[in-house]
């Protein structure tokens, strides 16, 4: 009876309370600390990603953009802007339809009928030569699918696309996605200088880069450092490239019995051959040309710093070694293939 007297007299004493109450202030102290750190580095990344984006519009460079972005996800690990997918995929795809207005559709059917076969030997060589080392190294069948279909064709936009057709993972999807983007970043950073310590002209610089490199966004962005001719050559082979993805996609549905995947031609794509054709019978004033161009070069500064926000810790600590040495090794030995092909096919 006694315990259960002093049980209620403790319940009961205001002071046994005060010990109570502190605790939870002590909590929510702990919590209201927390959450002003966090956005405390959203904002930070917001600053930041408006930085490098002026620089990268300043310099005409969309590497500053990228880069910059990267490094403020990876330091801070906050992407604060929750649409930077979305926003980056629509920015790019404008910046390119954009495009057709300077490039003109006698120009666009002109580069075509030049570099069909070269694009056509490209996928199909890379293709085969991914599956192939693939197999002698071991790796996830999977992730080796993705990685050559990226390699060979459009990097990201690839692995998307054939993702759900073969039941991939989401580790997996995240791996070869990581690794494409790793390796544009090298490419945006050394070809540019490749191409100007090789003397490459313009055409064979813009060329090259829409067959060696992965993604479109990092192609444009190479290619515009390079200079505005190669990055109207770039545009016109890299989506031709990119249109190997029709077939591509169907023989893999076909393969592994998806008979409800959708096959259809990239709506960006169809906006750029029709702006080159309306260019053709409405001439624009130069001017209002390199407004347009100025235009789409921001818009792809854009997209890049979009781009470098969604690469996170996580999805870099999961590559393994096989992986990495497959996209690596292919990466290698097919990017001075093609431009082998560039200047003697």
């Amino acid at each position: 009876m006694a315990v259960d007297e002093t049980s209620n007299d403790l319940d009961e004493n205001p002071n046994n309370n005060l010990g109570n109450n502190l605790g939870k202030d002590a909590s929510n102290t702990t919590v209201k600390d927390t959450a002003p750190n966090q956005n405390q580095k959203s904002a930070l990344v917001w600053l930041g990603v408006l930085l490098v984006i002026a620089l990268g519009i300043y310099f005409q460079n969309p590497a500053y953009a990228l880069l910059g972005a990267l490094a403020l996800r990876l330091i801070l690990d906050v992407n604060p802007i929750k649409q930077s997918g979305t926003i980056g995929k629509l920015s790019l795809q404008t910046a390119i339809v954009l495009l057709g207005f300077s490039l003109g559709i006698d120009s666009l059917m002109q580069m075509s009928s030049d570099y069909g076969l070269i694009v056509a030997v490209f996928v199909l060589g890379t293709l085969g030569l991914g599956l192939l080392m693939g197999r002698l190294l071991r790796s996830d069948q999977v992730e080796t699918t993705l990685i050559a279909s990226g390699t060979a064709i459009c990097g990201g936009t690839a692995i998307a696309t054939l993702a759900p057709l073969i039941n991939a993972k989401p580790q997996q999807f995240a791996v070869a996605t990581a690794l494409v983007f790793l390796l544009n970043i090298i490419a945006l950073l050394t070809f540019p200088y490749i191409g100007t310590q090789l003397g490459l002209s313009q055409e064979v610089f813009g060329a090259w880069v829409a067959l060696a490199i992965h993604d479109t966004s990092s192609v444009m962005a190479t290619a515009t450092i390079y200079g505005d001719e190669a990055a109207q050559v770039a545009a016109a082979v890299k989506l031709g490239r990119t249109l190997w993805l029709i077939p591509l996609a169907f023989a893999v549905s076909l393969i592994y019995g998806r008979r409800e995947a959708k096959i259809r031609v990239p709506t960006f794509v169809l906006l750029f051959v029709g702006m080159a054709i309306v260019s053709r019978f409405v001439p624009l004033e130069p001017v209002v040309v390199g407004y347009i161009s100025l235009l789409s070069k921001t818009l792809l500064v854009i997209a890049l710093a979009m781009i470098g926000l969604e690469i996170n810790r996580q999805t870099l600590s999961q590559m393994s070694m096989r992986s990495i040495g497959l996209g690596v090794g292919l990466w290698i030995i097919v990017a001075p293939v093609a431009l082998a092909l560039v200047l003697y096919l």
